[in-house]
């Protein structure tokens, strides 16, 4: 079965993305049985330098274009796999991946699925397999209308680092200019906040909605950089737009394993704590005995988070070398 990853090289955790996809296609595709390449889009030249050590496979093809948007990128596709006769194509996973591998499908008159946890490649067909019933049952899906567009579930795998090749087949495509947007009149490229890899950090702090506002949500995150912590949040925060979505964990954020995970304010429903709970420790703070999250963390502390937050920045800074 013919496959290609397609990676988005604006995204600022691509790298990561790179890693779950290559775990992905070794453990379910056949290490290498399988005809595999990869597609992947970036902007600007400076950063063409850093595009094959996101490759996970032996063939790439290197697409320059002029925006991240999906219509771009799907225009894109259009052009450039007009003629090719692809099988599976796999999204990288989170929202932005799962629209592009929906959209992808319907476009090619193929079959999507996403937050996929297994997929089985069968004679004529995809055995597709993922969370269902609030995540109680693995459901298996069978798709039969080619190509298959997979997005698969954050963290449904370990990262995979990608080994270096000195034989990288490349192909390039240089599709600047390609459409003007029919929704935009003017567009401008401003660098977001340099994104941290949440989930590689050794020590978390995540804030919830029990925080309040937009000024305490800061007000941990600078608590959080002073112990010399990630910082995270719950979705609630996020679509109170009290920060932005790089910072979200669950899953559809960052799925993290720190050694330690202190989550303030946090209520603990299943989709957020999906990201947390592969962490050696979770130490919960919050004012509520009866939220979720305090009957799942190794450690509960019934209390105001700030006053909580506040003591251990007392003792934890003058040894944060020593974290």
């Amino acid at each position: 079965m013919k496959f290609k990853c397609i990676l988005n090289g604006w995204a600022p955790n691509v790298k990561a993305q790179a890693e779950e996809l290559n775990s992905f296609m070794n453990s379910f595709l056949g290490n290498g049985a399988n005809p595999a390449s990869t597609i992947l889009f970036y902007a600007n030249h400076e950063d063409r330098h850093s595009l094959p050590g996101l490759v996970p496979t032996e063939c790439a093809e290197f697409v320059r274009i002029d925006r991240c948007q999906p219509e771009t990128i799907l225009e894109a596709l259009q052009r450039i796999e007009d003629k090719e006769d692809t099988s599976l194509y796999l999204f990288p996973a989170g929202f932005a991946g799962a629209e592009l591998a929906v959209r992808w499908a319907f476009r090619q008159k193929g079959s999507s699925l996403v937050q996929v946890e297994q997929v089985a490649p069968r004679e004529g067909c995809l055995i597709a397999k993922k969370k269902a019933y609030a995540d109680h049952v693995l459901a298996a899906f069978r798709l039969t209308r080619q190509p298959f567009c997979i997005s698969p579930a954050n963290g449904s795998v370990d990262r995979l680092p990608i080994a270096a090749r000195d034989n990288l087949q490349i192909i390039e495509h240089d599709l600047t200019g390609l459409r003007e947007d029919a929704f935009a009149r003017d567009s401008q490229r401003i660098p977001a906040e340099q994104a941290k890899d949440l989930g590689a950090g050794k020590f978390l702090v995540v804030g919830g909605r029990g925080l309040g506002s937009k000024e305490h949500v800061k007000q941990l995150k600078d608590v959080a950089a002073a112990m010399g912590a990630e910082f995270g949040i719950s979705r609630p925060v996020a679509l109170n737009a009290w920060g932005p979505m790089q910072w979200l964990i669950g899953v559809s954020g960052t799925i993290a394993r720190p050694d330690v995970c202190i989550a303030a304010g946090v209520s603990g429903a299943a989709a957020f704590y999906a990201g947390i709970e592969k962490s050696k420790i979770i130490i919960a703070i919050n004012s509520d005995p009866q939220a979720r999250i305090i009957k799942a963390a190794d450690v509960a502390i019934i209390d105001d988070y700030k006053t909580v937050m506040d003591e251990l920045l007392k003792i934890l800074k003058p040894i944060k070398p020593a974290i």
